[in-house]
């Protein structure tokens, strides 16, 4: 018998029968039916997330931050709206609950420091290209496409340990890329199981599309920059531990919108800021 689960077991199979995983974070329901609801205002908003102390605590802490760089410290969560907009606010309690989600799921596979460092380089890459980007006020959600892009990989050791083992020695024996190993492996890969969580929990097309194609840019018409911005972020961020390398003649520069000059000093900025936004998100 063939050690693959194609065609008997789907992404949805993976999703179901773990309410600790399909479930998103108690902060998250609270705060998605207040950004649906157009009765709703800032205080109102301000005041789900500070029913959570700990995560009031570190949202203050990220603003006040490097990472944003206000002149004037912001004091409380509802200056905190007020400033940002309750759409910002609400990406980020998004990522802060995601990775305190994620990074609390036991994996004897994987090791998660490893596995977050990559993420929020990408992230930190995803964040600081996008500021080169003629369109970059509509891509506050790339740095949480990209800080996630990776998530699929959690559910599929956690639930198929056996069968990622599988997928991962296929890669190296086969010289085969990971996306295609997991397809021979399980039927489809950890980028569209990343996605189909997120989906479930109702998050933004935007972030679910690029986090779904962050290997492939060519293969969606949909939210076309945030997802070429996570596979250069992510392309990026492999290059501290792999021999993968961004060249000039790359042909996502010819679709990006920004110009590879652009590079060297988002590099340094995310060598700057890495270790101080790694305290802020994982303590």
């Amino acid at each position: 018998m063939s050690n693959t689960i194609q065609n008997i077991a789907a992404i949805e199979d993976f999703l179901t029968g773990d309410i600790n995983l399909s479930s998103p974070p108690e902060v998250l329901i609270r705060v998605n039916s207040l950004l649906d609801d157009p009765t709703k205002d800032a205080n109102h908003l301000a005041q789900a997330i500070e029913q959570d102390p700990s995560l009031s605590s570190r949202l203050l802490k990220i603003v006040n931050s490097a990472f944003y760089g206000f002149p004037a410290t912001v004091s409380s969560i509802t200056q905190a709206v007020t400033i940002l907009g309750s759409k910002e606010v609400g990406l980020l309690v998004f990522s802060s609950s995601a990775v305190d989600k994620f990074s609390t799921m036991p994996n004897a596979l994987m090791d998660m420091k490893e596995f977050w460092t990559h993420s929020l380089k990408a992230a930190l890459y995803a964040k600081f290209l996008a500021e080169h980007h003629p369109k970059k006020r509509q891509l506050s959600s790339v740095f949480i496409s990209a800080l996630l892009h990776d998530i699929g990989y959690i559910i599929l050791y956690s639930k198929a340990p056996d069968l990622s083992r599988a997928s991962a020695l296929l890669t190296k024996t086969d010289n085969m890329r990971e996306i295609d190993a997991e397809y021979k492996i399980f039927g489809f890969n950890h980028a569209e199981l990343g996605a189909g969580l997120l989906e479930m929990w109702k998050i933004p097309l935007s972030i679910q599309t690029a986090v779904k194609y962050h290997h492939d840019f060519n293969d969606t018409s949909e939210h076309l920059i945030e997802t070429r911005l996570v596979y250069l972020a992510n392309k990026l961020a492999n290059t501290d531990t792999e021999s993968e390398d961004i060249s000039p003649t790359d042909p996502i520069w010819d679709v990006i919108d920004i110009p590879y000059t652009t590079l060297p000093s988002v590099i340094e900025k995310v060598k700057a800021e890495f270790e101080q936004t790694y305290t802020l998100f994982f303590g």
